[in-house]
């Protein structure tokens, strides 16, 4: 298997939380009297940015990008990653701006739905063409500059990095209320 099976696999779980981040942009959009949901909304950014950034966006930049910004690549590549990049910072920034106005909503700040509103929008337009980039135009031809060692060790490398992030996060469940105990 090439290292991008598993992100590409990632992909249609992140396209599954994007369908429904749409359905949700759209519901508030046609009905102005709709109340934004905040449990979905909660849901949806826990898993945008433990999935979808964390660890699927973790194994992007983290291994695969590094790996080719260490070799000659083209320029449109070049170019691509780039704009990969960007995108998962816009992301990132998208998902604050949801929080912070869901958190505003829910204590009464009616104007915060036009932001949730926004926010959601954003994360279902940006998140289909950056996906099929990396399907259509950037995953399989830049597989051409790696071995089938590099590709190997890439594999291992995305399989430890998983680990450890799952590890973590679990970790991270467990002390949060154990310092509460406090």
């Amino acid at each position: 298997m090439l290292p991008i099976g598993p992100l590409m696999k990632e992909h249609r779980k992140i396209e599954r939380m994007v369908a429904l981040i749409t359905q949700e942009a759209e519901r508030l959009t046609e009905d102005e009297s709709a109340e934004p949901d905040p449990d979905f909304i909660d849901t949806a950014l826990t898993f945008m940015r433990e999935y979808a950034d964390e660890c699927h966006h973790g194994k992007e930049e983290d291994i695969l990008f590094a790996e080719l910004e260490e070799r000659e690549i083209s320029g449109e590549h070049s170019q691509i990653m780039e704009r990969l990049r960007n995108d998962h910072h816009q992301g990132r920034e998208l998902c604050a701006d949801l929080e912070a106005a869901t958190d505003a909503y829910v204590e009464g700040d009616e104007e915060a739905r036009e932001v949730i509103v926004e926010a959601l929008g954003g994360l279902a337009d940006l998140y289909p063409d950056h996906i099929a980039t990396e399907d259509d135009r950037f995953f399989i031809p830049v597989m051409d500059y790696l071995s089938e060692q590099d590709k190997e060790a890439m594999m291992e490398d995305m399989w430890d990095f998983d680990h450890e992030l799952l590890t973590t996060l679990y970790e991270d469940c467990i002390t949060r209320y154990e310092e509460n105990d406090d």
